[in-house]
């Protein structure tokens, strides 16, 4: 098992807790939705028979001009007048001279009105609510007639008299807003108001939390937890099977945590228990084979001396040498390299042709075309792994004749193996096998699919006929 191997199984393993999360957690939502509404309806239920510290009927409201009530009324009306506009209408109220072209005409005679101390009558002011400049245009004239504050205070934004209408005035932006909107249930600094029966009601919180606790209910400003939404406010359940069931998801996430973390724990300990044997075995390989070799090196000096079947065997017993020493320098290289992007092994300086009259040395009767001759640097051993894989499957599984060509291009070498065998069919995500055993490909297919990984490249499989197409980088 490799790191890949690791990294790919913590990755499903973290998708498994992601959507078993997901899963408790609407289910939990859920019945918290549900048991907070039951809650709602007790709360509602004693909340309906307990005096308010103040009411008004919502008609009172509605009989208000609307931008009366919105706060965005109180500032400057920057939308739909200019600057220069506003300015003009500033410097007018202060100095009684100027120009007032392109200023409304309302505005222009409610200043000009100002200037010349005129009365204006009540029934100006029921058509012109706000004034330019922000405020109510009643409010602007109390300033400088406030014997008219009585005839006037209807007139009045809900900020500029604050005492009025149970308080609303003092509500935040956002509570005046969704008051405009239509919301019905406002919460600001504990104070709780309530629209019900067409009357506005406010609940001071030595009264309504009271109420909140025997119903087991809580309600908190937007932002938070949220059982049940009430405009700007939401409204949880704390009954005792409520904190069950948040205590149960608790229990459940962290039993899942655990399992999966001690997955990934005897996960990692495997891999560490294999990666020891094999550097054991890779060691402890390391005096057999040279003492073969030192075998070999006596025979090859007393070569001559051989009988001819001992010689004809000579051959298979170096080249078995060598690339057992090969696999010994490659599997150590491999055990020793930092994480899954290292390098397989030191690049070696190879001729292109002489490498491949070596690979046609071991497979007799196997052609090769070169386009280009050049000195390259390959990890030779997984190269070398990775075509002997492709050109035995070739002679066990394809047919002659068997065909090897190499290209070169842009810094990629590209390795091609063609035999004149048919597959059922072209696709190597059929040929994969999820164990060691039996006959067929997979297995081979499957090192030479983790080889080309490593080295940043890629196998291609086309045909008919049957062609395997290696390419990768090097230099």
């Amino acid at each position: 098992m490799t790191s890949g191997d690791i990294e790919r199984g913590i990755s499903s393993i973290g998708r498994c807790k992601h959507y078993v999360f997901f899963l408790l957690a609407a289910l939990v939502t859920s019945l918290g939705h549900a048991s907070s509404e039951q809650a709602m309806e007790r709360f509602t239920a004693s909340l309906d028979h307990t005096p308010p510290s103040a009411q008004l009927a919502l008609l009172d409201l509605q009989q208000l001009n609307e931008a009366l009530i919105r706060p965005a009324s109180l500032y400057p009306a920057f939308g739909s007048i200019s600057l220069p506009v506003l300015s003009d209408i500033y410097r007018f109220r202060r100095q009684c001279n100027g120009t007032l072209e392109g200023v409304p005409v309302a505005t222009r005679e409610f200043e000009q009105a100002l200037c010349d101390k005129t009365s204006l009558p009540e029934t100006w002011f029921a058509s012109h609510p706000m004034h330019p400049l922000g405020g109510s245009y009643a409010w602007h004239y109390l300033a400088h007639h406030p014997e008219s504050s009585a005839a006037l205070q209807r007139y009045l934004h809900v900020r500029e008299r604050p005492d009025a209408f149970a308080g609303i005035g003092r509500l935040s932006d956002d509570n005046l807003d969704a008051i405009v909107h239509g919301q019905r249930w406002l919460l600001q600094r504990s104070v709780l108001w309530w629209e019900h029966d067409q009357v506005w009601r406010r609940y001071e919180p030595d009264i309504w939390q009271p109420l909140a606790r025997r119903a087991d209910l809580q309600l908190l400003p937007e932002g938070q937890r949220c059982d049940m939404a009430l405009g700007n406010i939401c409204a949880n359940s704390v009954s005792g099977l409520d904190k069950w069931w948040r205590w149960a998801l608790a229990a459940v996430v962290a039993i899942l945590f655990f399992v999966l973390g001690n997955t990934w724990w005897q996960r990692r300990r495997r891999r560490l228990r294999q990666q020891f044997i094999l550097q054991m075995l890779t060691h402890e390989l390391r005096t057999p084979i040279t003492n073969l070799g030192n075998i070999v090196e006596a025979f090859r000096h007393d070569f001559d001396a051989l009988p001819d079947s001992a010689q004809s065997g000579f051959g298979h017993l170096a080249d078995g040498v060598q690339r057992m020493r090969q696999l010994a320098d490659a599997s150590r290289h491999y055990l020793n390299a930092d994480g899954e992007h290292a390098a397989l092994e030191p690049p070696t300086m190879v001729v292109l042709s002489e490498w491949l009259d070596a690979i046609a040395e071991r497979h007799p009767g196997m052609q090769f075309c070169l386009e280009q001759d050049r000195q390259i640097a390959l990890p030779l051993y997984w190269v070398d792994l990775c075509l002997d894989n492709l050109l035995n499957n070739a002679y066990c599984y394809g047919a002659a004749p068997v065909h090897l060509s190499a290209g070169w291009n842009k810094g990629r070498l590209r390795l091609t193996v063609t035999d004149a065998g048919v597959l059922p069919e072209y696709r190597l995500s059929g040929m994969r096998r999820s164990d060691l055993s039996g006959p067929g490909m997979g297995l081979g297919l499957a090192i030479v699919r983790r080889v080309m990984k490593r080295l940043k490249g890629k196998i291609r499989l086309s045909g008919p006929p049957t062609t395997f197409t290696l390419e990768f980088p090097c230099e």
